[in-house]
C-alpha cells in the first residue's frame, strides 16, 4: 500500500518582489532623473513608478496573491464612484480624473501586496540597503546645504531653477535625490525606522555600516533644516521603545543604545563644523517658524487632522473633483501649479470627493491605521519590536500623509507596505 503525502507548495513571488524593489529604488532616485539624468522628461517621469504599480497588482491578480481586503475594496468602490462623478458632474478632465484615481487604485492595494509576498528577511535587507543608501544621500546633501542654489548639485526639475527651499540664516532646505524636502524628510524618518531597530534587535547587520548610517542619520538632520524630519525620527524612537520596553534587559539595551547615539551626537557638536553650523541653522529656523502665527508643528499637526474633519461637515455629499487637488492636476487644469483645494491630505479628500466619498476614504485611512496599530502591540512581545518601530512613521503617513505628492506617496505605501510585511511575517513559514 503506497501512501502518498502532500507537499505544500509555496508561490514564487520573485516577479512581485523584484518589481517592488524597482519601485522603491524609483521613489529614491526619481527626483534625481528629473533634475539631473533626464531633465527634458521631467514631467513624465513624475508618473514613473505608475506603470509599475499597475504591473504589481495585476501580477499579484493574476498569481492570487490574497490582498484584497476590505481597506482596498471600499477604496476602489469610493474611487471608481468618484471618477464617474468627476466625468459626468465634475471637472469633466480624464486625464486629471484618472491622476486623482491612480492613488487608490493601483498604489493603495500595494501596501497590502508588499504584505502579502514580503518576508522578514526581505524587510530586513531592504533595511541594510536603506542604510547603505543613508550614507550616499548624506553627502548629496552636505554638497547641496554648502553649495549656492545656482550650483548645478542643486538645480530644480527639468534642469530649471533651484530644488531648495527657504530655510535660515541664508542656508536652504536640501532636497537630496528628491524634487523637494518633503520627499527628503520622509527618506530619513523611514531610515530611522532601520537605525533603530538593528540597533536594539539581534537580526544580523553589519556594525561599521549601521555606526556609519547612525552617523550619516545624525549629521543629515540638522543639514535638513526640517523640523518635520527631526520630529519624525524622535517619534520613530518613541514607538521603537514600545516594542523594545518588554522586559528589564531590553530597557538596558534600549538605554545603552540612547548612550550612544547621544554620545555620538556630543562628538560630531565638538569635531565637526559642518554638523555645529547645520544645527545652529536648525534651531535659528525653529526660533523663527515657533514666532510666526501658527508657526508650532504641533499645532500645525493637531489642526491639520481636526479642521478638515470639521470643514468636511461643511461639504456637498458629493463632489465632482477628483484630481484637483493635486498640483498636477491643477497644472493640467489651470496651467499652473497652486493648490486648488487644500495643501492638507484630509481637506483634499473631502473638497475632491465631497463627504460620502471623501468622508469614506479617509474613514478607510483612520480605521486602517488604527487596526495596524491594534495588530502590531497585540503580537507576541518577541515579534513587536519591528511593527511598532514601523508604526512610528507608517500611521502619520497613513492618517495625514500628503499622498497627492508622489515622493509622499511613494513612501506612504513602502513603509505601510513594511509594516504590513513585519505583522504578517509572524505567521508566516519563511
Amino acid at each position: 500500500m503506497h501512501t502518498i503525502t502532500e507537499q505544500k507548495v509555496i508561490p514564487n513571488y520573485n516577479s512581485i518582489k523584484i518589481a517592488v524593489w524597482l519601485y522603491f529604488l524609483l521613489w529614491i532616485f526619481e527626483g534625481a532623473l528629473r533634475k539631473w539624468i533626464l531633465p527634458s522628461l521631467a514631467t513624465p517621469l513624475l508618473v514613473v513608478r505608475d506603470p509599475i504599480a499597475i504591473y504589481i497588482v495585476l501580477r499579484a491578480l493574476y498569481l492570487n496573491v490574497k490582498f484584497m481586503n476590505p481597506y482596498v475594496v471600499l477604496s476602489l468602490i469610493f474611487t471608481l464612484l468618484g471618477l464617474a462623478i468627476t466625468l459626468t458632474f465634475g471637472h469633466e478632465n480624464l486625464f486629471v480624473g484618472l491622476y486623482g484615481a491612480r492613488i487608490m487604485l493601483f498604489h493603495f492595494p500595494m501596501i497590502f501586496i508588499i504584505g502579502a509576498v514580503f518576508t522578514k528577511e526581505d524587510v530586513l535587507i531592504m533595511g541594510r540597503v536603506m542604510l547603505w543608501i543613508t550614507i550616499l544621500m548624506t553627502i548629496i546633501i552636505y554638497f547641496q546645504f554648502t553649495s549656492p542654489q545656482s550650483a548645478y548639485i542643486n538645480i530644480g526639475l527639468g534642469g530649471e531653477g533651484s530644488a531648495g527651499f527657504d530655510g535660515a540664516m541664508g542656508y536652504f532646505r536640501p532636497s537630496g535625490t528628491y524634487s523637494f524636502i518633503t520627499g527628503l524628510s520622509a527618506f530619513y524618518i523611514l531610515a530611522s525606522v532601520f537605525v533603530f531597530y538593528f540597533w536594539l534587535s539581534k537580526d544580523s547587520c553589519s556594525k561599521l555600516l549601521l555606526i556609519a548610517s547612525t552617523i550619516a542619520l545624525l549629521i543629515a538632520l540638522p543639514l535638513t533644516v526640517s523640523r518635520t524630519a527631526v520630529l519624525g525620527v524622535l517619534l520613530v524612537g518613541l514607538f521603537t521603545f514600545m516594542g523594545s520596553s518588554t522586559s528589564f534587559k531590553s530597557i538596558i539595551k534600549v538605554f545603552f543604545t540612547v548612550i550612544i547615539i547621544f554620545s555620538l551626537f556630543t562628538v560630531l557638536q565638538k569635531t565637526t563644523a559642518i554638523f555645529s553650523l547645520g544645527t545652529e541653522v536648525f534651531m535659528n529656523r525653529v526660533d523663527t517658524a515657533g514666532s510666526q502665527k501658527g508657526g508650532s508643528i504641533f499645532l500645525r499637526t493637531l489642526e491639520g487632522f481636526t479642521e478638515p474633519i470639521v470643514n468636511l461637515m461643511n461639504e456637498s455629499l458629493f463632489k465632482g473633483n477628483l484630481g484637483m487637488g493635486t498640483n498636477a492636476g491643477a497644472q493640467m487644469l489651470t496651467g499652473k501649479t497652486k493648490f486648488l483645494i487644500s495643501e492638507g491630505e484630509l481637506g483634499r479628500l473631502g473638497g475632491e470627493q465631497g463627504l460620502i466619498l471623501g468622508g469614506g476614504l479617509i474613514a478607510v485611512r483612520l480605521f486602517l491605521a488604527i487596526a495596524l496599530f491594534f495588530k502590531s502591540i497585540r503580537l507576541p512581545n518577541p515579534y513587536k519590536l519591528l511593527p511598532l518601530t514601523f508604526c512610528g512613521t507608517a500611521l502619520f503617513l497613513i492618517t495625514q500623509g500628503q499622498w497627492a505628492q508622489p515622493s509622499i506617496l511613494g513612501c506612504a505605501v513602502i513603509a505601510t507596505g513594511l509594516l504590513e510585511a513585519s505583522i504578517n511575517s509572524t505567521f508566516k513559514t519563511e
